[in-house]
């Protein structure tokens, strides 16, 4: 039996060699947080052009829109398991006076890809090359103030922790003295739990956790938020080893030294140790709870991360939308069958307009886009025509 049991394993393991492992991270920051070299740096190679990252107004507006940028980026760890890492960039957040719209252009997205794997399921069907696009964890990039988290920070977290993992990130730590740097997590995480904020807190079962992930988990709570240093250059050392780091008057800092930055913590957090526990955790409670509540039509409070379902195993507080016979007698005892027709059909209305409006608004994008290819493409031509008549100019001349 146990040798049946090793070649399961092993068969499993080869599957996942060659199929690989999808992961979605959304990376969230204001302008100036170090978002797009926080990505280049993760990846170890350069996935988005910083020099284009930074968004500017339009001649007829001071109002800068929020851009979802997705990149796809095939990394390997080293027991050659294949990572297929789906980054979502947030260029101009942050960057507006109200940034209420941005807010809703990213609980917009979450929301529907969470709808996406709800229609699927509802399908009697089902596409065996459907692609899971929930977004399975969110880095968001802190800029340490001195005084805590700042109002948008708060608001942030409050409105999109109910529907993905948040880890909250202190940026460009080199900036900051070790005295500093400690003050700004401490005065961070009182914030966080002041406000009752749910953030991604590493939710472990004591009866099923072994003593070396329990005190791994526990360190990685006492780390949060997370210092990093990112950095989009190489360095030779002299003896041949290239490190990726920062280069000062007095020296040459490496991003990956654990003295001074939690990055390779947080990179290894992300890409190996807690992968899988932020999917399973997005599926098993994020995606449960959406799923309940977009059944039985109710507004469900959001986590926090007070409570046991951040703390403990990842268990469903929320009933689930399927009932048995005395569940239906009951709830009809407490409300009109009529009430709760009119609740969901109110419900499916607010969804699709909802929907409709995440639909406008990538119209709009593709609109634009569209607009700024034919701009370019009228310069080009008009380029080319310049050049074709000094070309035809000088040749008059040199006859």
């Amino acid at each position: 039996m146990s040798s049946i049991i090793e070649a399961s394993a092993a068969l499993r393991k080869r599957k996942n060699l060659r199929r690989g492992i999808n992961f979605t991270l959304m990376v969230v920051g204001e302008s100036g947080s170090g978002r797009s070299t926080f990505v280049n740096t993760l990846c170890g190679q350069q996935v988005v052009d910083v020099s284009t990252s930074v968004l500017l107004p339009t001649d007829n507006s001071t109002q800068i829109d929020l851009q979802l940028r997705e990149e796809t980026v095939e990394l390997e760890d080293e027991e050659g398991v294949k990572i297929q890492l789906n980054i979502i960039d947030t260029p101009g957040f942050g960057s507006s006076l109200d940034n209420t719209q941005s807010f809703n252009v990213i609980s917009d997205y979450i929301r529907h890809q969470y709808d996406e794997i709800l229609l699927e399921e509802s399908r009697v069907r089902r596409n065996p090359r459907f692609k899971d696009g929930r977004v399975h964890c969110c880095v968001y990039l802190i800029n340490a103030t001195g005084h805590g988290l700042k109002e948008i920070d708060v608001e942030f977290m409050r409105a999109l922790g109910p529907l993905v993992n948040i880890i909250p990130v202190v940026s460009k730590a080199d900036s900051l003295t070790v005295e500093e740097l400690k003050l700004n997590k401490r005065l961070i995480m009182e914030d966080i739990d002041y406000y009752n904020l749910p953030i991604y807190n590493f939710p472990f079962d004591e009866g099923a956790l072994s003593d070396e992930d329990y005190e791994t988990n526990m360190l990685l709570r006492s780390l949060t938020p997370f210092s990093i240093i990112g950095s989009n250059e190489l360095y030779d050392l002299g003896d041949g080893a290239m490190i990726r780091g920062r280069k000062y008057s007095w020296g040459t800092l490496d991003v990956e030294d654990s003295s001074i930055s939690d990055f390779v913590v947080l990179r290894n957090t992300l890409l190996i140790s807690h992968l899988h526990d932020l999917k399973d955790y997005t599926h098993e409670v994020l995606y449960e709870r959406y799923r309940t509540e977009a059944l039985s039509g109710e507004s469900l409070p959001p986590l926090s991360s007070g409570t046991k379902e951040h703390q403990g195993s990842p268990s469903i507080s929320a009933k689930s939308s399927l009932q048995g016979p005395a569940d239906v007698q009951s709830t009809s005892s407490k409300a009109p069958n009529q009430d709760t027709y009119l609740a969901r059909e109110e419900q499916i209305r607010l969804e699709e307009e909802r929907l409709k409006a995440f639909e406008e608004r990538v119209q709009q994008e593709l609109l634009l886009k569209r607009q700024e290819l034919l701009q370019r493409e009228q310069e080009l031509r008009e380029i080319e025509d310049r050049l074709e008549r000094e070309a035809n100019e000088n040749s008059e001349v040199s006859v």
